[in-house]
């Protein structure tokens, strides 16, 4: 009888933390998909010692665990100079300038949603300066 309690006591924990769940999956939109999309400024010039903007949308993020990371390169599974863009309305914004004639440019994406998809990968972006 004594063990019988028990089981039912632990069964109705089991549920109250199922319900509360479902309610926090039911106050969320889940997403199926994660949209990305690039967005240059208009300013861009693409000659050398120019600035240059970016801005990496995201929809379908959860902005507690998505981070952006840029780096220069890798040298021994270590990445050199790496700066986590900061985030401001679903986008993350970063700026250089262009001081080679091909400026490469390395960023670590990792996106994730508590109910959705996840996508984590390495951006890539080689900018040809004009002079």
């Amino acid at each position: 009888m004594e063990n019988s309690i028990a089981e039912i006591e632990s069964l109705r924990n089991e549920n109250d933390s199922l319900k509360k769940i479902i309610t926090e999956m039911n106050s969320k939109y889940v997403f199926d998909s994660i949209s990305f999309r690039k967005i240059y400024s208009k300013n861009n010039k693409y000659e050398r010692n120019a600035d240059f903007e970016i801005e990496l949308l995201v929809v379908g993020y959860n902005p507690d665990k998505s981070y952006f990371i840029k780096y220069d390169s890798i040298v021994d599974r270590q990445k050199i100079n790496p700066y986590f863009l900061p985030q401001s309305e679903g986008g993350f914004k970063y700026k250089t300038k262009l001081t080679e004639k091909i400026n490469n440019i390395w960023i670590e994406m990792n996106v994730e949603n508590d109910f959705g998809q996840q996508k984590k990968g390495v951006l890539h972006e080689s900018i040809q300066t004009k002079n």
